[in-house]
């Protein structure tokens, strides 16, 4: 129990930040997955890996403070996000213009929100630090 007080001693509300990020982009990922497709929007499986390794990536950023290197799981769901966003456009333009009588359902929209909220949430973390300076954090 000491070394988890420990280990959340040295952390910044951007540890929080950035966990929350990694939950919002599993739930995205779950979602999109769960969803699955239709012949206009396949189930991208380039869009899954890189969500999986933006998930991992956030995961080992968490437990191991990489300084520099907490950008990439920024990265990964920034390209996750983008490579969706190419993978539905067909989709899109089919639902506005009503071809077939596709909709935009409640899955599709929840799993583009947690996406986004992943790419804003994972920046924000970064941006503001994830663990104590190593000095402030000797000091107490």
């Amino acid at each position: 129990m000491n070394q988890i007080k420990s280990f959340l001693a040295n952390k910044t509300p951007g540890f929080y930040v950035s966990a929350c990020a990694c939950l919002l982009g599993l739930i995205g990922l779950l979602v999109y997955t769960i969803r699955g497709g239709n012949y206009l929007s396949p189930v991208n499986g380039v869009a899954v890996a890189l969500l999986i390794l933006g998930v991992a990536s956030n995961i080992g950023v968490l437990v191991k403070d990489f300084s520099v290197l907490g950008i990439i799981p920024v990265a990964l769901y920034s390209a996750a996000f983008a490579v969706l966003f190419n993978t539905e456009m067909l989709f899109l333009t089919n639902v506005a213009f009503g071809v077939d009588g596709n909709v935009i359902d409640f899955g599709w929209v929840f799993f583009f929100i947690m996406i986004i909220l992943a790419v804003l949430l994972s920046a924000t973390g970064y941006g503001m630090g994830l663990s104590k300076a190593k000095n402030l954090a000797a000091e107490k």
